[in-house]
């Protein structure tokens, strides 16, 4: 009976856990991996801040903090007909049939939840818009309604007591110190409207600014109004009543597009769904300046650092997500230090440790940001070799000292580490770091990282054991000089270079099939290549040697014989 109970138990316990795991919202990037994105042609778009949210299918995303959060609509419906957000609701209308229905959803980094919300105001709405306020807007054919997600109050800014709003696709605010203005697309022209009561003989016609124009969409940026077509985006100038040409290229017949003011960079960004269903992104300025994109390519960042530079912020910098998908993960402040760890195009891959969130960051900073250089020393006055002052003295992957730097190894006081570079120098101020490199004991690999220069002396002298096997140097090519390694590997520091036949210690026994072999030279460690190394044998000169001394004496045989004979035949004819 207790077995039967059991079993229940963990049955019901399963199910529980497979309900609660289902509820989760699903998290596709996490921090530092790039914000991808699935678009078709139906695909809804609205931004807030630095936040943007994207519809596909029957689905909602919100990109936030460098992660792609996910909701599916369960609820029957046709398809999401408009978007708008703010710092923590994104809204959006459904059509099923004749009849609209409006979806309510909070967000934050942890996920998208639904919630409750219904007012019967909010019946027939067309079309939804947010400001850079982030301030919500609903349109139907009689009203413009502003609107909260929290609560029930509403105002209506603009009123139609005839439905002249009932054709309306899209719509935006301008407001102005004195009085605010009233966009919308009414069969693809676009309308200003300036008035906030329409009465029943009122005609718009009066506030119609084009005629069979076929805009697409429009948002407000900096307070100019920007439309687009299947051919491009535009700006209206009020006072020409023209619309400069922004965009020639990546827009399409599906395109939407939404602004933003990004209060964290204090930059106004404009997002476009792209003819190929990537959102660009765009930097206004009076021109759309091409910024970043999001679609469904993966940028793959580097993981193996060849050489480490130290930089030094001289103002506020912003780290990025990467090249191609510019999200802002942290704004550095001025006099911070970072590891410039590779470079990408215009940018550098960066890492950087926020002492106050206590959190190691890698991202990227444009090259023309306020960074500079802290150089390196040409000479290192600890020499070539250095052993660690301490037991167990930490070798790390990154110059910096932190909770997260891994460690590589500890070296040990009978080490001898090879000095490959001091990081860097800021003014007077001597960076405290060398680059060096060394042989993991358990591993036999070769292993480069940094090191405290506290920690490190130069190093002493090795004494080679009395029982060391001696070898002989040869070359492969008659006459060439064999080069000795500081480190097992062809772009490490060449020692010194000798001529074969030069004899060495062996540090370990002899491999023949180890493509390097370790010596005692000088009573330090080093490394030649095993091809030069001769245990048993003759070297080339020894072996030329071997070859052509038969060769010799066989030649000075017969030159003898030969004097003989011809002495002998002489006497013979004096004779």
């Amino acid at each position: 009976m207790k077995r039967i109970l059991f079993a229940c138990a963990l049955i019901l316990c399963c199910v529980c856990m497979a309900i609660f795991s289902s509820q989760i919202p699903m998290t596709a990037m996490a921090e530092n991996i790039d914000v991808i994105v699935s678009l078709d042609g139906d695909s809804l778009l609205t931004a807030y801040n630095e936040d943007f949210a994207y519809t596909n299918g029957k689905t909602v995303y919100v990109a936030k903090d460098n992660k792609v959060l996910s909701y599916d609509e369960s609820q029957d419906f046709d398809k999401f007909v408009s978007i708008a957000m703010n710092s923590t609701h994104v809204v959006l209308l459904a059509k099923k049939g004749n009849s609209t229905m409006m979806f309510v959803y909070s967000y934050s980094s942890s996920g998208i939840n639904k919630i409750n919300y219904s007012n019967v105001n909010l019946q027939g709405l067309i079309s939804l818009y947010n400001d850079d306020n982030g301030n919500l807007y609903a349109i139907n054919e009689y009203d413009v309604i502003n609107f909260e997600t929290e609560n029930y109050n509403v105002e209506m800014p603009y009123s139609s007591k005839k439905g002249l709003f009932a054709n309306t696709q899209e719509f935006a605010l301008i407001k102005e110190t004195a009085n605010a203005t009233l966009y919308a697309l009414i069969e693809g022209d676009l309308y200003a409207i300036t008035k906030n009561i329409m009465y029943d003989e009122t005609s718009l016609d009066e506030y119609q600014v084009t005629y069979d124009r076929n805009f697409k969409d429009l948002t407000v940026s900096d307070g100019k109004l920007i439309c687009i077509d299947e051919n491009g985006a535009y700006a209206y100038n009020t006072q020409s009543k023209e619309f400069d040409k922004l965009l020639e290229n990546g827009v399409g017949a599906d395109s939407v597009i939404y602004a933003t003011y990004d209060s964290v960079n204090s930059k106004h960004f404009v997002y476009i769904k792209s003819d190929i269903y990537a959102i660009n992104v765009y930097e206004y300025d009076g021109a759309l300046n091409y910024y970043s994109s999001f679609d469904k390519t993966k940028y793959t960042h580097p993981s193996e650092y060849d050489s480490i530079s130290v930089y030094k912020t001289t103002d506020s910098v912003t780290l990025y997500s990467s090249p191609r998908h510019l999200q802002t993960l942290a704004v550095l402040p001025s006099n911070e230090y970072v590891l410039i760890l590779s470079e990408s195009g215009d940018f550098y891959y960066t890492y950087f440790y926020d002492t106050t969130l206590s959190k190691a960051v890698f991202g990227y900073v444009k090259k023309q940001a306020s960074i500079a250089l802290c150089p390196t020393q040409s000479n290192l006055s600890i020499g070539l070799y250095a052993q660690a002052l301490h037991p167990d003295t930490p070798i790390y992957k990154y110059p910096l000292d932190d909770s997260v730097n891994s460690v590589l190894r500890y070296a040990s006081i009978y080490d001898q580490l090879v000095v490959i570079d001091n990081v860097g120098q800021d003014g007077s101020f001597e960076w405290g770091w060398y680059k060096v490199g060394c042989i993991n004991k358990d591993s036999g690999e070769l292993v480069y990282g940094y090191v405290k220069y506290l920690n490190v002396s130069p190093y002493t002298s090795l004494t080679a054991p009395d029982l060391s096997k001696t070898a002989k140097l040869s070359s492969q090519k008659l006459g060439e000089y064999i080069k000795i390694y500081a480190l097992p590997q062809e772009d490490s520091v060449v020692v010194d270079e000798v001529s074969e036949g030069s004899q060495i210690y062996l540090k370990n026994k002899y491999d023949k099939n180890s493509e390097w072999t370790q010596i005692i030279y000088n009573d330090k460690i080093a490394y030649v290549k095993t091809e030069n190394v001769q245990p048993n044998g003759l070297t080339s000169w020894q072996l030329a040697l071997a070859i052509t001394l038969p060769a010799v004496v066989v030649a000075i045989a017969a030159t003898v014989v030969i004097l003989v004979v011809v002495k002998k035949r002489k006497a013979t004819f004096k004779n």
